[in-house]
Formats: C-alpha cells, structure tokens, sequence
C-alpha cells in the first residue's frame, strides 16, 4: 500500500514538474515575442534597369535600444539608404556580416529604405531575381513585364495597371522575367512636296545677326539665374546661410560629418534636414561616397 502511494507521489511530482517547464517556456516564449519586431509591410519593386527598391516598415518596442534586421543583398551592393521613425526623422544605423542593425529606442514604427543592384542578373535578354525574403514581401516587376519561370507558387499574384505584383512567403526565390524593348518614337512620314507646291528658299539670317540673338539670349538666362539665386539667398536662415558659406570656404564640398562637426550646435538630423532643405532650394546636391554623404555647392 505503501508502495502504491510512493507511485502516486511520484507521478504527481511529475506532473507538476512538467507544467512548471512547460509555464516557464510559455512566459520565456511571450516575453521574446515582445521583444522582437514585426515586419508590417515589405515591397520590393524592380525597376527596368535592375536596380530594385526596398522599403520595409516595422513596428518595434519602443523600449528595445536597437533591433537586427538581413539585408536582402551584400552591404557592397546596397546605396541610398534611409531610416526614419514614425515622426520623420533619421534613425542610426551600423552594417555588419550581411545585417544592419538599427539604434530603434524610443521608436513604435521605423520605415527602412534602400537600392540594391545586387538581386538581379541579366543573360541573352533574360532577368532573373533572385533572393531569400527573410519574411512575407510583395514584388513588383517593370512595367509590361512577362513572367518566364517562378521557382515556387506565389501566395498571390495581382495586376496593378501594366505592373505585375507578387505575394510572396518566406523562403528562396527565383523568378525570371522579360521586359519588351521599348522602341524610339519617331515623327510620322510626309509625302514629299510638289515642285510646284514647293516653297522658295529661306534666306537665312547673317553670322553677325546670329552671334548677337545668341549673346542677348544667354545674357537674358544670366540675369534671370541671378536673380533666381539672390531671391533663394534672402529666405534663406542663418544655419543655412553659415553652412553655404563654410561649404563655399572649403572648396565647395565637404562630407557630412564635416558639417556636423563645424557646427556641432546643430543636432545629427536637424543638419541632414537642413541639407535636404537646401538640396530642395536647388544650392547644393548630396552624393554617396561610400558609407558617407558628400554634400556639393551646384
């Protein structure tokens, strides 16, 4: 009897023993699932070129200092990349081993942007993409483009106006398409002119009077320039005015960190937003120069 009671113990010691396990990996479970982030809406579009667009939008824990997110394609082959969170401002990012890791604190919604020529190849007239979507994403092919091969069944396929959209599940995928040449347009023929239809000779004005019309013409498109630029200058702030002119002093380029650290009173993304504001005005153009901006007087 006593032995009955000893398995009875036992076995309910079990028991109670494995519904704790099973609790703590529930609770362990629960607490990783807030931690991480989830992917709202990823589109990739393709554009004729090969060069495809990525835009990513993710909801994050406001608490989590930063999030690790894959890059579809080699860092090498990644360029114009824009992170920003639900208030329109720049967010820090790091690249490393293939995955870019975003500082997200205080953020609920981050958008991640960038071009890659990385994911597309072109043999006798052929494109193919091919990736592995870490997550659920929507392609979009070029305009007018015929699919060939699809290495796998899509979740769905759409037409939005001549553009193919995919649904696509997680996994590797291979798609094939062609894009049909687009041919120059041309003016249409005209039947040639009777000789009696036909008008007399034009009489063509003196070099004298050509050099002259060219002369008041650029002097015309000078002047109006001028005056364009003068009107830009006057509504422009003095943050603005003070980075043309420390850009004008070096030469008339300098990169972003230079700016950040001549003028260290001004925040990280004000700056960038007060270049993008001049970029805008048509006063300066901002290129990629590996990992950093370079910011040109036009």
């Amino acid at each position: 009897m006593s032995m009955e009671r000893h398995r009875e113990t036992l076995l309910a010691l079990t028991l109670l023993l494995i519904i704790t396990l099973l609790l703590i990996m529930f609770s362990c479970d629960i607490s990783y699932a807030e931690e991480t982030y989830i992917v709202h809406r990823a589109i990739l579009t393709i554009y004729r070129d090969g060069v495809v667009h990525v835009n990513v939008e993710l909801l994050v824990n406001e608490s989590e200092p930063l999030i690790m997110l894959p890059l579809l394609s080699p860092p090498e082959r990644v360029s114009n990349i824009l992170i920003l969170d639900e208030n329109g401002s720049l967010i820090d990012y790091d690249i490393s081993d293939g995955n870019i890791t975003i500082y997200s604190l205080g953020s609920n919604r981050i958008t991640l942007e960038y071009d890659t020529d990385g994911l597309t190849y072109k043999t006798l007239g052929l494109w193919t993409i091919n990736f592995t979507a870490p997550f659920e994403l929507t392609l979009i092919f070029p305009e007018n483009a015929t699919i060939m091969y699809l290495s796998d069944i899509p979740s769905a396929i759409r037409m939005s106006g001549s553009r193919f959209e995919m649904d696509l599940s997680p996994g590797y995928w291979e798609i094939s398409y062609e894009i049909p040449i687009q041919p120059p347009t041309q003016p249409p023929l005209q039947p040639p002119t009777p000789p009696d239809q036909q008008q007399p000779a034009t009489r063509f004005p003196t070099i004298e009077y050509i050099i002259a019309a060219i002369a008041i013409v650029c002097a015309i498109i000078l002047a109006l320039t001028m005056l364009y630029r003068r009107r830009r200058i006057r509504a422009l702030s003095d943050e603005e005015a003070n980075v043309l002119r420390f850009i004008r002093e070096r030469g008339g380029r300098v990169l972003e960190a230079e700016l950040r650290e001549r003028f260290p009173h001004i925040p990280r993304t004000s700056m960038w937003r007060l270049i993008k504001r001049l970029e805008k005005k048509g006063l300066v153009r901002v290129r990629k120069v590996g990992l950093q901006n370079l910011v040109e007087l036009k």
